[in-house]
Order: structure tokens, then C-alpha cells, then sequence
């Protein structure tokens, strides 16, 4: 694109002025720690869904899954399924009642659910460990368009994505990340669409493609994983939708129980739409480019030799969007985990919301600069990296969160636990056995959660109940032992 850079120099800049001013408008609505967390729960269905499609679709989307359909063929396509399975146990156990809860972060919930600042303590710090993983993913995908396209070095690229996100992250918290995400999931679309009549005129029409790929290799058209494979990660990403902090962290920013179900149909709907053109784009483009030297510079050259000079621009433009937005909901949840949840319950519990909103922005900054040196060392390709975050999140959290939802006799020892031991177990399994049980169907994912459950129900059953006007918060049956509005002061 060196000859067309006046476009996309023009592109880039018109975006980012917009971003800017989105953010401007979003400081200057920010004025309590509410409003910096949860947007003074004012954002709709329109909005609130495609909050959670921006959040949902990140490099591991656009870099990841495009490439891993370059690579592997059309039988990546059924994980969706399991991610879709995810945000319907989501809408119909999980955001209903978070919502009513109206807390201002995740581990909230944990800690008022259980009855345990201890339980909440540890949600916060495994939300910080395993999202510094997703990081470290983005900020892989970013150095990857950056060398295949402009010959950037990826530390360039990397630093140029937190400074930009963390700019309007720091300015107007979810107000104005939720405005932006909007914007940044119209590009995704708009780039994705523009790029398929290209690909398939490119390569003669779907048949053809089809004929060509399956000449390759039949398992590109076929199943290159077996089914136990496609299973495992349909299963991890399905766990981890239905317990994940970055997206239950949005409800509370919606305006009711009703927004919270609207918003999630629109997002499933608007991930629909980029997952089949994603797929379709990733086996267009090893039609047109066989050899690789990466799977994941398959969407970067894509934009940069395949597709016109505007709508490669805002194909890029997209993908970067996809990056910033996940990036933003990470800092935004784990900065809020590290100054709502630490500092403003174990260091310093007077804090105002000036302090908070002030140590909220520093650990924004702080925690966007970590996962870099980890993307640098480049331990695994940009998809494989979510795979794993996803199955460390579905192991420690979707027990407490689901599970504790649904079974009222859950107790705080046996959250701890959960988290705990659901953690190590998905750890030791992928560090000492997966290699070796893999081929038999066992995946870290299964053991991570097998054993979570396992040790929240006999751990809770073996412990005292939690008090029934924590309970009564999120049971309905539970408010006769104590009244709602006792419940919420306690």
C-alpha cells in the first residue's frame, strides 16, 4: 500500500480524530467512579450489543481465526457454535441477575454472592493474570500487520496500540470506550464485507475455490482436526463466554435486565455476519496465496494486495479495531479488578471516587504495558494464545459464576476452592499431561472445570451456608428469609 498511503494516512487519521472526540465527550461525563466503570448504566441494546461483538471479536477473530481458516480449512468454523451456546447461558442465567445486582465490577459479584473478601480478592487476581495473556495476544496480532504490511518492527506497533487505546480508556472510561466500540464494529463489518466480492472475483466464484483447496489438501474442505478437537475449544470459548469478566463487566453499564437481552441477541447476530465472512475470506486467500511464511499475515496481506487501496484501508482500519476495542475492555476490567477491588477494599477502603478514578488510570497504563515483552517472545500464534486464556478463564470462573448462580447452597470456601483449584488444574494439566492425553480427548479445559465443580460442590456442602441476605440478592425464593432492600445494605 506505499503508493496508495495518502488514503490510508487519510483513513487512519479521520478515525482517530473521531476516537479522540469520542473520548473527549466521555471525560467530560465522567465525573464518579461509577460513571467511569459502568457509564452511569445509560448505554441501550443497539450500543450494548455491539460493545459486546467488539469485545467478543479481537485479533484472535481477524488475525487468529482468519488465518486459522487459511491454514486449516473450513472445520474451524464449529467452535462458533460453542461461543454462541455461551452467550445463550449468559443471557438466560448469568446477565439477568448481574444486572439486578448493579454492581461495578465482576469480582463484586463474587464477593457479595459469598459473602467473602477473600473470594472477591482472588477473582480479581486471577482476572489480572489471565488477561494479561489476552494482551499479549492483541498486542501479537499488532506486530504482525505491522511487519507484514508496513516493515515496522513490532515493538513500534505495540507501543502505538496502548498509547492510542489507553488515550480514550484513560479519558472516558466505558462511557466512552462503549461509543467507540460501536464505531470500531461497523468497521469490522464494513471492512469484511467490502473485502468478499473482491476475494471471490479474485478466485472464480466458490466453486471453484472449493475445487482448487480440495486439490491442496481434501482436509481443507473437509475436517483437518477431528472432532475431539473442534469440541474441546468450542467447549473452552462457550465456558469462558458464559463466565467471561470483560463481557459481564458491560451489563452492568446497560440500562435494565431487558437492554442486558436485547444487547446480547444484536451481538450474536453481528458476529454471525463476521464469522462466516471471516471464514470465507481465510480460504479465498489460500486460494490466492498458497505459501504463507505465516497463517496469521493472511488478513495483512490481504488488505495490502488483494483488495483496493480505500477498502484495504478500511479493512486495516477494522482489523485495528478489533485490537483496540478487546485491548479496551481488558485494561477496563482488570484496571477496575486492581483499583475498585484491591486498593479500594484492601489499601485504602475511604478512597473517593477521585483517588479511584485516578488509580483506575494508572493501572490502565500499567497493565497495558506488561503483556508486551510476553508478545515479543512470541510463544505460540495469536489464535492459539486465546485458546489458551480461554481455557484458563472457563476453569476458574465459570463454576462460581454459573454454578453459584443457579445453586444457592454454593459457600464461600467452596468459591475459593473453585477458583483456586480449577486454576491449578487447568495450569499442571497443560504444563505436564495435555501432550500425552490430548490424543485420547482429555483437554485442559475439561479437567480445569471438572475440577472446580468437583471441589465447590463437596467444599460447600461440607462448609456453612452463605447468609441469606447475600443470597437473596440473586434468589429469588431466598427474600423471605431477608427483603431485598436489607439485602442491599448489608
Amino acid at each position: 500500500m506505499s503508493s496508495d498511503s495518502a488514503i490510508f494516512t487519510i483513513v487512519v487519521i479521520a478515525y482517530i480524530l473521531t476516537v479522540i472526540g469520542i473520548g473527549l465527550w466521555g471525560y467530560v461525563h465522567t465525573e464518579t467512579e461509577e460513571d467511569f466503570l459502568v457509564a452511569g448504566r445509560t448505554i441501550g441494546p443497539w450500543v450494548g450489543g455491539a460493545v459486546l461483538a467488539a469485545t467478543q471479536i479481537s485479533a484472535g477473530t481477524f488475525v487468529g481465526t482468519l488465518g486459522r481458516h487459511y491454514l486449516t480449512g473450513v472445520s474451524w468454523i464449529w467452535i462458533w457454535f460453542g461461543v454462541w451456546a455461551g452467550w445463550l447461558t449468559s443471557a438466560i442465567v448469568v446477565a439477568p441477575k448481574l444486572r439486578r445486582f448493579g454492581a461495578l465490577t465482576v469480582a463484586d459479584y463474587v464477593g457479595k454472592r459469598f459473602a467473602s473478601e477473600r473470594a472477591r480478592t482472588l477473582a480479581a487476581a486471577l482476572i489480572i493474570i489471565t488477561y494479561t495473556i489476552y494482551l499479549t495476544a492483541q498486542f501479537q496480532a499488532a506486530g504482525e500487520i505491522s511487519m507484514a504490511i508496513f516493515g515496522i518492527r513490532p515493538i513500534y506497533a505495540m507501543l502505538a496500540l496502548i498509547g492510542s487505546t489507553a488515550c480514550y480508556t484513560l479519558l472516558g472510561g466505558v462511557r466512552s470506550s462503549s461509543y467507540v466500540d460501536f464505531l470500531q464494529t461497523m468497521l469490522m463489518i464494513l471492512g469484511l464485507l467490502l473485502g468478499l466480492p473482491v476475494v471471490m472475483q479474485t478466485v472464480g466464484g466458490i466453486r471453484a475455490l472449493g475445487e482448487y483447496l480440495g486439490s491442496i489438501d481434501p482436509r481443507i474442505t473437509g475436517w483437518w482436526f477431528s472432532w475431539r478437537d473442534v469440541a474441546a475449544t468450542s467447549i473452552a470459548f462457550g465456558f469462558t463466554i458464559a463466565a467471561a469478566p470483560y463481557e459481564m463487566t458491560r451489563y452492568y453499564s446497560m440500562r435494565d435486565e431487558r437492554t442486558v437481552r436485547y444487547a446480547i441477541g444484536i451481538s450474536i447476530a453481528m458476529q454471525a455476519i463476521i464469522g462466516s465472512s471471516v471464514l470465507i475470506l481465510g480460504l479465498g486467500m489460500r486460494g490466492i496465496f498458497p505459501v504463507l511464511p505465516s497463517a496469521d499475515q493472511a488478513s495483512s496481506v490481504l488488505a495490502s494486495a488483494v483488495m483496493t487501496p480505500l477498502a484495504g484501508s478500511l479493512f486495516l482500519v477494522g482489523m485495528i479495531s478489533a485490537i483496540m476495542s478487546t485491548v479496551n475492555s481488558i485494561l477496563i476490567v482488570t484496571a477496575g479488578a486492581l483499583s475498585h477491588d484491591l486498593y479500594g477494599r484492601l489499601v485504602n477502603p475511604r478512597a473517593t471516587d477521585r483517588q479511584l478514578i485516578l488509580v483506575n488510570r494508572a493501572g490502565i497504563v500499567a497493565l497495558g504495558l506488561v503483556p508486551v515483552w510476553f508478545a515479543l517472545q512470541k510463544f505460540g500464534d495469536v489464535q492459539a494464545i486465546v485458546v489458551e486464556q480461554s481455557k484458563f478463564i472457563a476453569s476458574f470462573f465459570f463454576v462460581p459464576i454459573v454454578v453459584g448462580l443457579m445453586w444457592r447452597r454454593g459457600t464461600r470456601e467452596g468459591a475459593v476452592t473453585a477458583m483456586g483449584g480449577g486454576f491449578l488444574a487447568c495450569l499442571v494439566w497443560t504444563l505436564t499431561m495435555q501432550a500425552s492425553f490430548s490424543r485420547h480427548g482429555i483437554d485442559a479445559v475439561e479437567v480445569g472445570v471438572a475440577a472446580s465443580a468437583l471441589l465447590f460442590v463437596v467444599v460447600s456442602l461440607r462448609t456453612p451456608p452463605t447468609p441469606a441476605e447475600n443470597l437473596a440478592i440473586f434468589f429469588e425464593d431466598a427474600q423471605t428469609a431477608s427483603g431485598r432492600g436489607a439485602a442491599f445494605g448489608a
